[in-house]
């Protein structure tokens, strides 16, 4: 069984030293409990096999294994999902931005604390990571979005989850109440998200408009690449290098006609807009108080009456907002979400 390095060294650097003095065998039985309960968080951790994922056309040729599920949607498109955590905490499904797959959550679900109080899913949308890529639109309607995440939820058994969309992320929660009631979810986690897509270039920065040419870009390859790094550079100006290449690498996975059809796509934010309004749905909006990328007010204002709405903004944060500040944006969402 393979262990993530990451966790056991964060696991153990919470347990103190125990001390092998005879008088003390109370201390010691307490040390082994709490090294007991750092070592749970690391089985639950690794709630999902590794699975391999052969190259297909569908999925653009990918080759790799990885822990996780390749989940078959109601349009047989396959979409990869993992959980981690405990299963009998409040559940939270991860639902990720423009051009970087599920990956781009890896330093939350690589956190004890993280998994010791919540159960967290994520996947890779269609069009991303290690998920098919259809490029025709009719694969991109409303419907075929919200199918994919009920395709989770039901692999998964999940009842009524918490729902967070980071970025375009965000847009997919109008597609689940698009067809679902409100409460078929908890409640929903804005985090630097674009509520639908209608509202794209209302709610983002002139510098985030600006990368749209070079990011969709089919045949000068010099622009697509400049363009890719500026995206990331401007989600965080400092990534941990083997991060950064993956962010990266989740650009040349995706072809350049489904990333098209992300953007251009059409939505209907009655249900959304409905949910929050008339229905009560809870929504926690956090923003980064240095994103590059959203513009907050310009997201509230996305959201006119929304009843039941918190807005947290995470002081210095940039657009990956639990990468600037992983203690309080942790604190934010699991406070919020009661765990």
């Amino acid at each position: 069984m393979l262990f993530s390095l990451k966790s056991l060294s964060i696991a153990m650097a919470l347990l103190p030293l125990p001390q092998t003095t005879p008088w003390n065998v109370g201390y010691i039985s307490s040390f082994r409990f709490r090294l007991q309960q750092q070592l749970t968080f690391l089985i639950f951790e690794l709630a999902d096999p590794v699975i391999m994922i052969n190259p297909t056309d569908a999925n653009f040729g990918i080759s790799a294994v990885a822990p996780g599920r390749l989940l078959t949607s109601a349009d047989g498109t396959k979409i990869f999902a993992e959980g981690r955590g405990d299963p009998s905490k409040p559940a939270i499904v991860f639902i990720h931005g423009f051009g970087l797959g599920a990956q781009a959550f890896d330093d939350i679900f690589n956190d004890p604390l993280w998994l010791s109080r919540a159960y967290l899913v994520r996947y890779d949308t269609r069009g991303h990571g290690r998920s098919d890529k259809p490029t025709n639109a009719a694969a991109w309607v409303s419907q075929r979005l919200a199918e994919d995440f009920d395709a989770v939820v039901q692999s998964y058994n999940l009842i009524k989850p918490f729902v967070l969309g980071w970025s375009i992320g965000g847009t997919q929660i109008a597609d689940i109440l698009s067809y679902h009631p409100p409460s078929y979810v908890s409640g929903l986690i804005y985090d630097a998200a674009i509520p639908y897509t209608s509202v794209l270039f209302n709610v983002t920065t002139s510098a985030a408009q600006a990368l749209v040419p070079g990011l969709l870009q089919t045949t000068n390859v010099t622009q697509f690449q400049a363009g890719y790094i500026d995206f990331i550079n401007l989600c965080h100006p400092a990534l941990d290098w083997d991060f950064y290449l993956g962010c990266l690498g989740d650009g040349v996975v995706q072809p350049r006609a489904a990333a098209e059809l992300i953007v251009t796509r059409t939505q209907n934010s009655t249900g959304l807009l409905h949910a929050g309004t008339s229905e009560g749905l809870p929504l926690l909006a956090i923003f980064g108080g240095s994103d590059k990328l959203v513009i907050k007010q310009a997201v509230l204002d996305a959201l006119p009456g929304w009843q039941n709405l918190t807005e947290v903004t995470l002081p210095g944060a940039e657009h990956f907002t639990w990468i600037s500040r992983p203690v309080l944006f942790r604190a934010a969402v699991l406070n919020w979400i009661g765990a």
